[in-house]
């Protein structure tokens, strides 16, 4: 395992010399350098990704490790396995970012590379999907009521679904299990099984520090997809696609003011105040106490959820939609108004850009440009 991870160091070692020099930090409050050091790398987004992961480092201190352990989970994973195991490596060890240059040559390095990479998100999509969409509850109850032995024989067993597999595998990790109440865990026989069914060894030792390192189940989740993306031959591609434009204010892009940062809760809120098409959208499919929540979600999947290179794999597609879907059930998006709402938001992403902006114009004191940019794109 050592060995390994000293591969990915000595691979991110000659990275490091690529890195010419560091880059100025940005003018914004930790919040959002952590959501735009995320949406940056999504979009492959290079100096922007750079300039957000030093902010966030001066700001946050240690946290950045851990948080990009779970961008290269979350958005990188079966996309680009050597990046994974280069981010958990250098994440995890502090002694040999010292002797590599210290945290902000690694962090800037690190922010480039997941940028650069190619991107999937489907170990999220697989989580969400398994954990709380309704047409997996039998899976939940049958992994509940089963052993660990059983749910690791689950976890290697084709026949089974890959949500009901994913499932069996976090019931043996144990980690975020009904609340970290599982009557036991075995990570080695795990990652044993990940072995036994072909995943590369790099990875499987990647996930096992990642699993340890930020005790959050969607790392296991990358295995499993890279072994569905590999099945049965089938050679995955990957594609670029158009993510949507963002205007840029004192260096920051728009789309870091999402629904985890208070000033993109306010710009959301702001839409629908002033889109008709949208806030009718949401009358029509959304109870009243839940609109807020629905459009924070609606907005993340039409803007901030976009990746500029992303992995095609037969079933990840479906998986995706499943996802999607499972997030906006949960916040109260009633099915039938799934598609509706999402290709509302989808259609209208440049009035959200003109909202965000209208936010920052009313916290500047300049209202009368705020209310003027809204007016332009009420519907």
């Amino acid at each position: 395992m050592a060995a390994l991870l000293d591969e990915s160091k000595l691979e991110l070692q000659k990275e490091l010399f690529r890195e010419q020099s560091i880059v100025e930090p940005l003018n914004t409050d930790r919040w959002v350098a952590n959501s735009l050091l995320q949406k940056a790398i999504r979009r492959g987004e290079v100096h922007i990704a750079r300039r957000a992961a030093l902010t966030f480092l001066e700001q946050g201190g240690s946290a950045i490790w851990r948080r990009f352990i779970m961008i290269a989970t979350e958005d990188v994973g079966a996309a680009s396995p050597e990046v994974v195991a280069m981010t958990v490596a250098a994440s995890t060890d502090t002694s040999w970012r010292k002797r590599a240059g210290g945290n902000a040559v690694v962090a800037i390095c690190l922010a480039r590379l997941l940028a650069e990479a190619p991107k999937s998100r489907s170990a999220e999509h697989l989580i969400t999907s398994a954990d709380q969409h309704p047409f997996f509850a039998e899976e939940r109850r049958l992994v509940s009521a089963s052993s660990i032995a059983d749910n690791l024989d689950t976890v290697v067993d084709p026949s089974k679904s890959l949500a009901h597999r994913a499932l069996a595998g976090w019931l043996a990790l144990g980690i975020g299990w009904n609340g970290d109440k599982a009557l036991g865990k075995d990570l080695a026989g795990l990652l044993d099984a990940f072995r036994q069914l072909g995943v590369p060894e790099a990875l499987v030792v990647s996930t096992g520090v990642a699993a340890t390192a930020s005790r959050e189940p969607i790392t296991l989740m990358v295995p499993l997809v890279w072994l569905a993306a590999h099945h049965e031959a089938q050679e995955p591609t990957t594609v670029h696609l158009d993510v949507p434009r963002s205007s840029v204010i004192g260096g920051v892009p728009n789309y870091a003011l999402d629904q985890h940062t208070r000033t993109g809760r306010e710009a959301i809120r702001e839409l629908v105040k002033y889109n008709a098409e949208i806030r009718e959208c949401l009358e029509r499919y959304v109870a009243r106490p839940q609109r807020n929540g629905a459009a924070y979600m609606a907005a993340f999947y039409a803007d901030a959820a976009p990746l500029a290179w992303k992995l095609v794999w037969r079933g990840g597609d479906e998986l995706e939609a499943s996802g999607t879907e499972a997030d906006l059930l949960k916040v109260g998006v009633a099915p039938d108004g799934i598609a509706p709402l999402l290709q509302v938001f989808r259609e209208n992403v440049d009035h959200l850009d003109k909202a965000r902006t209208h936010t920052d114009c009313k916290k500047q004191g300049f209202v009368d440009v705020a209310t003027a940019l809204m007016a332009d794109g009420e519907g």
